[in-house]
């Protein structure tokens, strides 16, 4: 098979959307701290209150600027101590001693936005075509908040995104948790493009949370529930739950395709169970781990780290329409 015809974590397309790369929780200070995004490595330093994304390697000789230190704002590497500010603008060869000329492959070209939001420093390597994806809820006091600690899976974003988006393996993937094996037809549902998004609404039977939560296979009861989908480019998604007499429950999962071989997920859950005490963030992020280590057991199996963009390689049903979808849009992703 042609490695063209499969989206990988190391498509070049994505350097033209937002990535997370850390949480400011997980940084210890202002850095330099190396980062890995799209099997490259880079530098991720706040200087003068700003983040900046410069290369992993000093253009001297290449020593690892997360080896530095920051002085005055500016980073500086530990080799030889040349200096660089947010831009990437080499402003000191102390070798030099007052010499002005500095010569033009001194300067870093550094990443074209970094910005830090939901408590994540998010990354673009090229001019974003997509803002950062919005969490409606985040302010909203009828929502209170569980974020899981960030994990790596031994799978490509895009895979992970086709998982999350899929509605076909519940009854049979996630049978320990909210799986009911006696409802796995799909009925028809309808889907909506928007540029580098798009939307579905699901409607099928779950485990009430108490009965997900106990790990009982019989013996459970169910109720109807709706599922609201939204996936933005490249591989993000939103997922809003209508749990009945639980109350609404928001799910985002953002993907930074660390390498071809690996993903580290980061979710965020907002529900109104935690805000009015039902259920605690802890109770929840209990639950996605038992959710997610029932998907990652399964996509840790698949062979090649990423998702096919000839829609011929694999048999499509109805029942796909939204993981058919994205890989449209993951083709439009890698035209770029």
């Amino acid at each position: 098979m042609a490695t063209s015809t499969w989206f990988t974590n190391e498509n070049p397309g994505l350097r033209h959307f937002w990535h997370p790369v850390a949480t400011i929780d997980d940084l210890d200070g202002d850095g330099p701290h190396p980062i890995r995004l799209i099997g490259e490595d880079f530098t991720l330093a706040r200087l003068n209150g700003q983040w900046s994304v410069l290369p992993s390697a000093c253009p001297h000789r290449l020593a690892p600027l997360s080896a530095g230190t920051i002085v005055d704002g500016q980073l500086r590497c530990a080799y030889h101590g040349w200096c660089f500010d947010s831009e990437g603008t080499c402003v000191s060869i102390p070798a030099l001693g007052t010499e002005p000329a500095i010569p033009k492959a001194a300067h870093l070209r550094p990443a074209a936005d970094v910005r830090e939001r939901y408590g994540i420093v998010w990354v673009a390597l090229e001019p974003p075509k997509t803002p950062i994806p919005m969490i409606e809820e985040w302010e909203d006091p009828r929502f209170g908040k569980a974020i899981l600690p960030i994990h790596s899976w031994n799978a490509s974003a895009a895979q992970m995104a086709d998982n999350f988006l899929d509605v076909a393996h519940f009854g049979f993937t996630h049978l320990g948790t909210i799986g009911d094996p006696d409802d796995v037809e799909v009925a028809p549902f309808n889907l909506e493009r928007h540029g580098w998004s798009f939307t579905s609404v699901h409607h099928h039977r779950s485990k009430v949370l108490s009965d997900a939560t106990s790990g009982e296979r019989h013996n459970f009861e169910t109720f109807d529930r709706t599922m609201s989908f939204r996936l933005d480019a490249p591989h993000h998604v939103r997922l809003h739950i209508d749990y009945g007499p639980d109350g609404d429950l928001v799910l985002m999962f953002f993907h930074q395709p660390i390498d071809v071989d690996t993903t580290a997920v980061y979710l965020i859950m907002l529900a109104e169970n935690i805000a009015d005490g039902r259920m605690t963030p802890e109770d929840h992020i209990a639950f996605q781990m038992a959710v997610g280590k029932e998907d990652r057991d399964l996509l840790e199996q698949l062979v090649v780290k990423g998702v096919p963009l000839d829609l011929t390689v694999e048999c499509h049903t109805r029942a796909d329409k939204t993981t058919l979808e994205l890989r449209r849009l993951l083709r439009d992703v890698a035209a770029l």
